[in-house]
């Protein structure tokens, strides 16, 4: 980053000690959030910002945000309501806080209030292959980084280039342990389900035996008790299976 009088503004040293730490492989499991926040921090000490945020969008999961420092939380959320609600440029695109003022009132009011001037806001991408690995890689947005600051600065290619190559390395952490959730997250929905089912045979079996019945006609036993007492079906069967419940 460089400021008016083009002096560099980036901390090469910090950049190249950031890399190391995200191209490291943790030696404990972290949190995608822990290590949002991680990257976010960086960011800002490395770029001289007021602050930094990072916000991951993927499909069929909520976006994640963090920001390097709670006292822009507000700001950084006007700005996702405000000028941040436009459609994503495929590079680096600045807001001019004063200049943002007539059509975003509340996020100039917010920034201003933490003396922010200017804010940058640089589209993430990950690559991904086609079947067949015949045809170039595509790009697919990922998420935004947004950095604030208090002086009217301007970001050059070099820049936004290693802003994102920082990003992409820590980016393969953060996916990596969003899709782990995700896997254990089905893991233990598939286990419950297992669980629950088996619990449920176990007391149509014992219903079964206990009024001579099928064991269609046990389950609906069950389901009636359940109802009757607005109770779940499993709560039902686990009584019958664990406490000797008699339906």
């Amino acid at each position: 980053m460089t400021n008016k009088g083009g002096i560099t503004m980036h901390d090469d040293a910090l950049y190249l000690c950031a890399l190391t730490h995200f191209a490291s492989p943790p030696l404990e499991c972290t949190s995608a959030t822990h290590t949002l926040h991680e990257l976010a921090c960086y960011i800002a000490d490395i770029f001289g910002t007021a602050a930094a945020s990072i916000t991951v969008t993927l499909p069929d999961q909520p976006d994640i945000t963090s920001v390097s420092d709670t006292e822009f939380d507000r700001c950084e959320q006007e700005f996702r309501t405000g000028p941040g609600r436009l459609p994503p440029l495929h590079s680096l695109q600045i807001t001019d806080v004063p200049g943002a003022a007539h059509a975003w009132p509340a996020f100039a009011a917010q920034a201003s209030h933490l003396g922010v001037k200017a804010v940058a806001t640089l589209p993430l991408y990950r690559e991904t292959r086609n079947v067949g690995g015949s045809a170039s890689p595509t790009q697919k947005g990922i998420g935004t980084l947004t950095v604030f600051s208090h002086e009217m600065i301007v970001w050059d290619d070099d820049d936004a280039t290693a802003a994102r190559a920082l990003t992409n390395v820590a980016m393969g952490f953060i996916l990596m342990s969003l899709e782990l959730q995700e896997r254990e997250r089905v893991s233990l929905q598939l286990q419950h389900a297992l669980e629950t089912r088996i619990v449920v045979e176990q007391a149509k079996g014992i219903i079964s035996k206990d009024h001579n019945t099928t064991i269609d006609s046990a389950y609906q036993l069950i389901r009636r008790r359940a109802r009757s007492h607005n109770a779940t079906v499993l709560s039902v069967a686990r009584a019958i299976v664990e406490l000797g419940l008699k339906v």
